[in-house]
């Protein structure tokens, strides 16, 4: 298996904005970084980093 095919989650980030409108986090609708444009999930920095920390691996 070669490491590009190990990780089966797509970690690619969405651009960052350089002036708004920002998009609004998914889950707790704070503004984040990126641009409202952005079509995808956008989430702001506290809620990846906790979605981070329940994604990430234990062993």
């Amino acid at each position: 298996m070669s490491d590009d095919t190990y990780c089966l989650i797509d970690a690619t980030e969405p651009p960052t904005a350089e002036a708004p409108p920002y998009a609004e986090c998914v889950q707790c609708r704070k503004p984040t970084d990126h641009p409202e444009s952005y079509k995808g999930i956008t989430l702001c920095p506290v809620c990846e980093w906790r979605e981070a920390e329940r994604t990430s691996c234990s062993g």
